[in-house]
């Protein structure tokens, strides 16, 4: 990398908080930093963009930022990158014309065949940076597009070692994949450089709640719901901790919650959610949120007969136990999902609900 760079920024006015400023100055000095420490090759960054191109580029000023210092960077031997200033537009016009964005969204850089945005408005979305996956799916993934640069680079310096080679002590010798310690290294070195970054914090919540470390998971999801208060997938999560701490009350609004959000997105998914819903109510509630599940999404039951039918094939009992009572409390007399349930009491060491 050399020298560090003057910290100017070419004449653009960025018209910005000083507070806020200073913070993504910082994590641009940080970025430098791991840019000058990294394996040669590892990364590659483009020079300042130039200040009339940025100026008529009409970038948030925080995001303008990052441009004065790097016209682009690539992480990770071409892992992840953050596009150039020139290849921004046509990176916008080939993501609208797949029909991934919504309008006003700014491609900015992708992560394999995933998207990096700044969408027209960040509060509602919870952050500066969405990921927008293959899918469409849309996720809050960083407080600036500096802390997404900074992150990027943060989570290569966890994968690959001081020759730019993967660690092997990060993979499973069985699967290949990352182990679950590698997996949280990650997570934690992502918000280590961004606190504010919310899927990743989403996702350690995620990992905490799977491994039955609960007070944990609920104190990392009400920091993602503090960022982006509207998120569904947090509510959903949310909602699973309070189910397995026997919070009935509580799972029923989160999951209902969830499913308000998610219905402009995925209305099949916000039906799911319902269904959650449903199981965590009793009498005349249960029964009106089912009725609104089996009007938005008549097939669930049938969907849950073959998902069920699936998972008692593979031997995946006490998972088929939980998709025969989920269908069964969206459409108690559904006989083919009664019938299930009275195959898997049969089976041995199975517990089901009366």
């Amino acid at each position: 990398m050399g020298k560090r760079r003057h910290h100017g920024y070419h004449g653009v006015d960025l018209q910005l908080d000083p507070q806020e400023a200073a913070r993504i100055q910082l994590a641009l000095d940080k970025l430098e930093d791991r840019l000058m420490m990294a394996p040669p090759g590892l990364h590659g960054v483009g020079e300042p963009a130039d200040p009339e191109a940025l100026r008529n580029a009409g970038l948030p000023a925080t995001a303008a930022m990052l441009w004065a210092r790097y016209d682009g960077l690539e992480v990770g031997a071409e892992t992840a990158r953050i596009l150039p200033l020139a290849a921004l537009e046509d990176a916008t016009a080939e993501a609208e014309a797949e029909g991934l964005l919504r309008p006003g969204d700014r491609v900015i850089g992708e992560h394999g065949r995933d998207l990096y945005v700044l969408p027209a408005d960040p509060y509602e979305e919870g952050a500066d940076v969405v990921l927008v996956e293959e899918g469409g799916e849309r996720l809050p993934e960083a407080s600036t597009a500096a802390h997404l640069a900074l992150g990027l680079v943060g989570e290569a310096a966890v994968l690959f070692d001081d020759d730019g080679e993967f660690r092997d002590e990060l993979f499973d010798e069985d699967t290949g994949e990352l182990t679950e310690a590698a997996q949280r290294r990650l997570l934690r070195r992502r918000l280590d450089m961004d606190p504010d970054a919310p899927r990743a914090r989403l996702r350690l919540a995620q990992r905490l709640r799977e491994a039955g470390e609960l007070r944990a998971a609920v104190s990392e999801l009400r920091q993602v719901l503090r960022r982006a208060p509207e998120l569904p997938w947090a509510h959903e999560a949310l909602a699973r901790v309070h189910e397995q701490q026997d919070e009935a009350e509580e799972a029923r609004r989160e999951y209902l919650i969830a499913a308000e959000g998610m219905e402009p997105v995925d209305p099949a998914l916000a039906a799911y959610f319902r269904a959650r819903a449903a199981r965590c109510a009793e009498g005349d509630e249960r029964a009106a949120i089912a009725a609104k599940v089996r009007e938005a999404r008549p097939e669930l039951p049938r969907e849950q007969v073959e998902a069920a039918r699936a998972l008692i094939e593979r031997g995946a009992l006490a998972a088929a136990i939980e998709v025969v009572e989920l269908g069964l409390a969206v459409s108690p007399g559904q006989v083919e999902l009664l019938a299930l349930r009275q195959q898997l009491a049969a089976a041995d060491d199975v517990g089901v609900p009366s």
